[in-house]
């Protein structure tokens, strides 16, 4: 499939199935439960996306505690800007424009891509520790 191919096959919106992660040695793990999440793209090459922890604890403006305001926020991801796809079509580059995470703002995302059928899998690999940590998304259309 060529990358236009794909970034035909990714416009519109989508709707998260799962977050999981994959570490050395087997173990398996969901960091958001079950979470919950959008993800879109358009034509002119925009794109935001949005993954929360569902049932995270209210924090009430002006009464939460640093641990509550640690917990909302650590429990939420968002961020949006434009895209692109390789040329191999098999990752998409996300460049962070406005983030809840502020380091995130002015960089890159780059995350692996493949379809299954009908479903979008967006995958990273990320450093902990002394491991590397698979992160895998699995979308819907809406």
């Amino acid at each position: 499939m060529t990358a236009v191919d794909v970034r035909e096959r990714l416009i519109g919106s989508w709707r998260l199935l799962s977050y999981d992660t994959d570490e050395a040695g087997g173990r398996r793990g969901r960091p958001y439960g079950d979470a919950i999440g959008r993800l879109s793209y358009d034509a002119a090459g925009n794109m935001a996306g949005q993954v929360m922890r569902p049932n995270r604890a209210r924090v009430e403006i002006g009464d939460g505690g640093a641990q509550q305001v640690r917990a909302a926020y650590l429990g939420y991801i968002a961020y949006f800007g434009t895209y692109d796809v390789a040329d191999d079509g098999r990752s998409v580059v996300h460049f962070v424009e406005g983030s809840l995470n502020p380091e995130w703002v002015g960089g890159t995302q780059r995350r692996a891509l493949r379809f299954d059928g009908e479903r979008l899998i967006l995958s990273v690999d990320v450093q902990k520790n002394d491991a590397v940590v698979t992160h895998s998304l699995t979308w819907e259309r809406c």
